[in-house]
């Protein structure tokens, strides 16, 4: 099946699970880092729930230390597949821990991300033929091992095949009014179809065509990904682009997960990975059904991951039916646990929960919320310009339900600074959490 015929469909693949056991059993006969370091499950042909029970979850720090031989199946020349480009090294952008490098098979990425993205029937037909799609690229400078698209870099040094980086700084607070028309320009004269973005710097972007009195030349879609999309960038970004803009929610690690679809759920893309959703033990204020994301890959030859856990929560629809595969589509993303509040009750309050208890204070253009202490969370915001004088005590009344027991304080700031990676986190914690306590097999790891 091709990557349209796989968009144009509405049935559970049903051999996705019989390909996700014969990757988990590939795993345990090729690759050294399972033959050395983890218990084999045992029956490779029970149901794959079974199988996956009897096999422990993995964490990046297991990842840093192996590579990358222990990756790599036995007879193949490491070190000749990554000189000639048979093997890629690629380095995470870490956006709330330390990065990672994981290895990907030759052209893996872009033939995965596309098969996902063309789940969605719009963009399906937006990409039509691959030879005639154009697409743009606004985030973090791109730096893998291989390129990296920063300074000041020409149109054409900025062009790989059909894709534009249209980005060459590594934080957008420092863009300049003359950066930013330059992008605009850009994505006209690329003649771009299809934008693929981090919802801050395309935040960022839009308010400044909005206050130049333009808009995005983008006439097929744009997807956010990179980070969590605040209610704050949606504003933003609907203002300055008139394409659809849709979810679609990966990691370097594992691929791309979900796709947004024409129901505005998010339906997790087949072939390239299986995806359980543990459900959280603790209360979740502001979210139901909330479950940590756990992969196991299922197209990778080096480096294939069983059960690993990529740190992201999801607020689950259980009883919606699955499109492509028999894993359950999402009602949204719910972003990182690292990023998700401890109250002292012990429920923890998602980012997106945050939030949503937020939303409708128009007056928020961007903002970060820390929580330094067990005890107190103070919240940086940016305002628009004319936001009411009284928008930090705003901000704090709306917060004070969902932060029950804790001390919220709010003030208003000129900037919000980005991690080290150029990402930016719209809640921060520094309070250490026993994933043991949000869910089985996680005993022993904090987070």
């Amino acid at each position: 099946m091709n990557a349209r015929e796989q968009g144009s469909g509405v049935n559970p693949d049903p051999e996705h699970e019989a390909r996700a056991r014969a990757a988990v059993a590939y795993a345990y006969e090729r690759i050294p880092f399972y033959q050395k370091k983890r218990p084999h499950p045992g029956d490779l042909t029970a149901p794959l729930a079974d199988v996956l029970a009897r096999v422990p979850l993995l964490f990046k720090p297991q990842i840093r230390t192996t590579l990358p031989k222990e990756w790599v199946p036995a007879g193949r020349d490491v070190k000749a597949e990554l000189a000639s480009g048979d093997i890629e090294l690629v380095e995470t952008s870490g956006s709330t821990a330390e990065r990672t490098r994981i290895l990907w098979d030759k052209g893996w990425w872009l033939s995965q991300e596309e098969r996902g993205m063309r789940t969605h029937a719009g963009v399906d037909r937006a990409m039509g033929d691959s030879a005639r799609y154009r697409e743009a690229i606004l985030t973090t400078p791109v730096c893998g091992l291989g390129s990296c698209h920063t300074g000041d870099m020409t149109f054409e040094e900025r062009l790989d095949e059909h894709r534009l980086f249209l980005n060459s700084r590594a934080d957008p607070t420092f863009w300049k009014p003359e950066d930013m028309t330059r992008m605009l320009d850009e994505l006209g004269r690329h003649k771009t179809v299809g934008l693929e973005s981090d919802p801050t710097y395309l935040a960022t972007l839009a308010r400044h065509a909005t206050a130049t009195g333009r808009k995005l030349d983008v006439d097929g879609f744009v997807t956010l990904t990179y980070a969590m999309t605040s209610a704050a960038h949606l504003r933003a970004i609907r203002h300055a682009v008139t394409a659809p803009v849709l979810q679609l929610y990966g990691a370097s690690e594992v691929g791309v997960l979900f796709m947004e679809g024409d129901d505005g759920l998010l339906h997790h893309c087949p072939l390239t990975t299986h995806v359980e959703l543990l459900p959280l033990k603790v209360a979740t204020p502001g979210a139901k059904d909330v479950a940590l994301v756990v992969v196991t890959t299922m197209d990778r030859k080096v480096q294939p991951l069983v059960r690993f856990v990529v740190g992201d929560l999801a607020q689950v629809d259980r009883h919606a039916p699955s499109r492509f595969t028999t894993v359950s589509p999402l009602i949204s993303m719910e972003g990182r646990l690292q990023d998700a509040i401890l109250r002292p009750d012990g429920a923890i309050v998602t980012a997106a929960a945050f939030d949503r208890a937020i939303a409708t204070e128009t007056g928020v253009a961007l903002y970060q919320a820390n929580q330094a202490s067990a005890e107190e969370v103070v919240v940086d915001v940016v305002a628009t310009e004319g936001a009411p004088g009284s928008l930090a005590g705003n901000v704090v009344a709306a917060l004070a339900p969902l932060l029950t027991g804790l001390r919220v304080t709010a003030r208003t700031v000129t900037g919000i600074a980005a991690e080290s990676s150029g990402k930016f986190r719209i809640v921060r914690r520094q309070v250490a959490l026993d994933l043991g306590a949000l869910i089985d097999g996680g005993a022993g790891v904090t987070v």
